[in-house]
């Protein structure tokens, strides 16, 4: 491993910055969606701690794995300071706690991890006696120790009697102790140092800056300590001080030099990477810490030197509000390369943002930084984990070919893709790539390799199809170390990533059977309607519900004889009805034998039953959710081909690319406008200069070409844009053509692609965002006013979006299109596609692309499309329906919308007003309680909510 040489350094270089730098965060749910967290971002110090024994623990085993823990006052913090030494000695992590009681985090770690000895820092003063009773009163019943002084000097020589063996500093074999100025104001220079004090099991005295504390002098002569190692320079501990340690027959004294903590800490990182190397073993190649300072600092000592980095030390350095320039100039001067990759610096942050702030950071990130990585993951090529999106969280699964076609012009076998980090689609590249893949540790069959992203060649996904069957167990592999990638300016290995291939998992889930009856109503009902549903989607082909499998139990309000049962079921089909001899009564009950469906699996239904509820009148809307947006398809943008001083660059096209997870993403992408513009001083004599600005409030991007010479390359304009970070967030550009006849046009001119000023981008309107959503009745429902409750749904977005004539059908509503035509609808009035006509009223539709059906239900779910993200409904969008009514004066038209439930008793007279709206002369003004109840709702987000397949 490499150690003490890796992250030598040379303050002051910053042209040696690390070739890539990323902040070290946490998964805390274990899912890959949500947005990974600072591990160690405590609420306060005390959750900061906890946080950071947590991790100690685990690398130890887990639960019941801590013996001994030590724990120091969060208030008054002095008595931690010298705490790192004797817990490297005992292995130990270090909690905190209130001075008057026991921190109800720090009980629940002693007893989860098994903690038998806990040695409490410090007097009465730092942490009360009611601690200790409370720790020795915890049910595991541990052993509260104190260990303590009259003042902090005789504390930190009492912490260092504990430290049973004779340890030495860094290149010398002398028994040895660290002395750090022991005022409150100059803890930090004592927190750049425990890490290595927790490491050698360093004792760690305290000094008063002018003159040597006696507790010090005495234990320094009673353990005849031979090498004291002052930290920080004369300004922190005297020259007098360090006299006074010679007198007293110290041997050597030497010191870390700085003049301020941050500096001292940088100096102590460079000392563990050359000069203490071999004393402390494993020594973090690719990770740093940043840390505030006390108490941070001091309980992070054992995490930084043990368990964080795998057993590999890390160094800390110290910031404060903003990153001190010692640390900034650290950071650059860390190398490019460790070995034959490029370094990825860690960068971790203890404690939240304000112990390091985000700007802190940032600051850190640039520093260390120069160029991206390159790093590779092996997936499908397909949504194999049905999330909705293709990436390298997709497993490989074995194929289903049965034959490998290899004849000439046709290729065809199982498919996998590689998911690269940065551009590797050159056919050089893409030739290279196949040279490393290898399944089952044997160099792979490979019939082609090609990029796939749309016809943009700055693409980072590979794939590759295989000349070779892929089994369960299949382990495929690919190691870039010998290989090098990218254009000649930037040569670069990429890593090895590995992945098995493994086989869907069994499908073990029952289908489901539901039941639905109603009792009471009006129009009096002597049905159950039953459905079915299982996670395949379908139940087998062979599985009918036949009359032997069903039964009913008479409520207690039915008539005699007992009734009896007729069940009508298609093979396969997901519903069915069983009818019963006579009306159904609040109670009937509808059993179902077990095993009476089974799915394509084998899985059998559970036995079920199902009783006949009472009719509920003025059904309202419970809630209405929404699906996150999913963006199937994003805006393309073509640069104009042109030419300058007779030198074209046809066959060579620029094509630029929305990018799937910016703001400008699916229907968002075609708000956005690009112009290349030549600037009237341009000169073909000065320097290559493009410059690219994005204006996100006006969704614009102009690249201005304002000098260059004509040598400059169609790759030029690539790299200048792709290398504009708020361009990058957004799109990416790369060739039209990814072949090798079309990229090598890149030595022709791309100057040439602008005469004028602001030249359009070709345009592609082609982004699009689909959603579904999902409205919930507190009854069941019989039937929707669909025109009407689609209305209610999108008035909020109607208000925003304000649609022109040509916008909007009769009624102003903006659902223009009800079918899924797959156009931008521009032309016709609109961008909102709606996945079924739902213009005249239905029965209630369970799913939208399942048909009608008459049977009742809960809920109805709408599933849209869109080419203009103005017509998205939002999250807290309110929909508000008013009651069914129904009367003369009142009816101009139908009513806003009504839902007739399973209770639909209309009273003769207002029926045709509540289904048509005609004037019926003569009736009163009422309120018709089997129409639909007002009510209000907001839209919420919800990812119970699936967006469409």
């Amino acid at each position: 491993m490499l150690v003490a040489s890796v992250l030598a350094v040379v303050a002051g270089s910053p042209a040696q910055a690390a070739n890539t730098s990323f902040e070290v965060l946490y998964d805390h749910d274990n899912n890959a969606k949500t947005d990974s967290v600072r591990e160690f971002a405590g609420q306060d110090r005390y959750d900061t701690a906890l946080r950071l024994a947590k991790n100690f623990a685990m690398s130890k085993g887990g639960l019941g794995s801590v013996p001994a823990a030590y724990l120091a006052s969060g208030a008054t913090l002095v008595d931690s300071i010298s705490a790192a030494g004797l817990a490297g000695y005992v292995d130990a992590p270090i909690l905190l706690t209130p001075v008057d009681s026991l921190h109800g985090g720090v009980a629940d770690f002693i007893e989860d991890y098994g903690v038998g000895t806990v040695y409490v820092l410090g007097g009465s003063a730092a942490i009360s006696d009611d601690v200790l009773t409370a720790i020795e009163g915890l049910t595991s019943e541990p052993t509260a120790t104190r260990i303590y002084g009259d003042d902090r000097y005789e504390t930190a020589a009492a912490i260092a009697s504990m430290i049973e063996s004779d340890s030495s500093w860094c290149d010398t074999e002398a028994v040895s102790a660290v002395l750090i100025n022991g005022s409150s104001d100059m803890m930090s220079f004592g927190v750049a140092v425990q890490t290595i004090a927790y490491r050698l099991q360093l004792p760690v005295l305290m000094t008063d800056a002018e003159e040597l504390s006696m507790a010090t002098a005495d234990w320094i002569s009673e353990n005849d300590v031979e090498h004291v190692q002052i930290i920080g320079g004369t300004d922190t501990v005297s020259a007098d001080v360090e006299s006074a340690l010679t007198t007293l027959g110290v041997d050597t004294v030497a010191r870390v030099e700085g003049d301020s903590a941050a500096a001292v800490s940088v100096e102590l990182a460079k000392l563990v990477n050359n000069g203490c190397g071999d004393d402390l073993g494993l020594v973090s190649n690719d990770r740093v810490a940043l840390v505030r300072g006390n108490p941070d600092g001091i309980v992070a000592a054992p995490v930084l030197a043990s368990s964080l980095a795998g057993g590999y030390l890390v160094p800390p350095l110290v910031v404060g509000d903003s990153l001190p320039a010692s640390v900034r100039d650290y950071l650059a001067a860390t190398p490019k390369n460790i070995g034959a990759n490029r370094l990825n610096l860690g960068i971790v942050a203890i404690g939240g943002n304000a112990a390091v702030s985000a700007d802190t950071m940032k600051a850190a990130l640039e520093a260390a930084a120069s160029t991206d990585a390159l790093t590779v993951q092996i997936g499908a090529a397909s949504d194999t984990n049905k999330d909705g999106v293709t990436n390298a969280d997709d497993p490989v699964r074995p194929d289903t070919t049965t034959t490998i076609v290899t004849t000439s012009g046709s290729e065809a076998g199982p498919t996998i893709a590689l998911y690269f980090s940065d551009a590797v689609t050159t056919t050089d590249n893409v030739e290279r790539i196949k040279d490393v893949i290898e399944i089952n540790g044997i160099p792979a069959i490979v019939l082609n390799a090609a990029p796939n992203e749309g016809g943009v060649c700055d693409n980072t996904r590979i794939d590759v199809t295989l000349g070779q069957h892929l089994s369960a167990g299949d382990e495929i592999s690919i190691d870039g170390s010998a290989v090098k990638l990218g254009t000649s300016t930037d040569q670069r290995t990429f890593g090895s990533a590995t992945t098995k291939v493994t086989a869907s998992p069994p499908d073990r889930v029952r289908p489901t059977i539901s039941i639905v009856g109603i009792a009471g109503a009006a129009a009096a009902r002597s049905t159950f309607e039953i459905g079915f549903a299982d996670n395949s989607g379908a139940i087998a082909g062979t599985a009918v519900l036949t009359n032997e499998e069903v039964r009913i139990v008479g409520g207690p309000g039915g008539t005699s004889p007992a009734p009896t049962v007729t069940v009508a079921h298609t093979a396969g089909e997901l519903t069915a009805v069983a009818t019963v001899s006579r009306e159904l009564v609040a109670g009937d009950r509808l059993i179902i034998n077990p095993g009476a469906v089974e799915d394509a699996s084998g899985n059998q239904s559970a036995g079920t039953s199902g009783a006949a509820i009472r009719a509920q009148a003025s059904p309202r809307i419970n809630r209405v959710l929404m699906s996150n947006l999913k963006h199937t398809a994003h805006a393309t943008w073509t640069v104009p081909d042109g030419s300058v001083g007779g030198v074209t660059s046809t066959g060579a096209a620029i094509t630029i690319r929305a990018k799937g997870d910016g703001d400008a993403a699916g229907a968002a992408g075609n708000d956005w406008s690009m112009s290349f513009d030549r600037a009237s001083t341009y000169s073909t004599e000065k320097p290559l200069d493009i410059g690219v600005s994005v204006d996100p409030k006006g969704k614009r991007v102009t690249v201005r070409f304002n000098n260059g010479p004509t040598t400059a390359t169609l790759s030029d304009l690539i790299a200048a844009l792709n290398a504009d970070a708020d361009f990058s967030a957004l799109f990416s550009a790369g060739f039209s053509d990814c072949s090798a006849a079309a990229t090598n046009n890149a030595g022709r001119v791309a100057l040439g692609l602008v005469t004028a000023r602001n030249v359009a981008a070709g345009f592609s309107d082609s982004g699009r965002t689909q959603f579904a959503i999902e409205v919930n009745f507190n009854a069941f429902v019989d039937e929707i006013r669909n025109p009407n409750l689609l209305d209610d749904l999108l008035a909020a977005t109607r208000v925003r979006t304000r649609p022109n004539a040509a916008e909007s059908v009769a009624d102003g509503n903006t659902r223009v299109q009800t079918a899924a035509t797959g156009g931008d609808g521009v032309a016709a009035g609109g961008g909102l596609t709606i996945f079924a006509d739902l213009n005249a009223d239905s029965p209630a539709l369970p799913s939208i692309t399942a048909g009608l059906t008459t049977a009742p239900v809960r809920s109805v779910r709408y599933e849209f499309e869109t080419s203009q993200v103005r017509y998205l409904p939002m999250a807290r969008d309110l929909v508000q329906t008013t009651a069914g009514h129904a009367g003369a004066a009142a009816i101009v038209g139908p009513p806003a919308y009504s839902l007739i439930t399973a209770d639909a008793g209309v009273a003769t007279g207002y029926a045709a007003d509540a289904v048509t709206g005609a004037d019926n002369t003569g009736a009163q003004d009422r309120v018709d309680e089997n129409l639909n109840g007002a009510s209000q709702n907001r839209i919420a987000v919800s990812s119970s909510v699936k967006a469409p397949s």
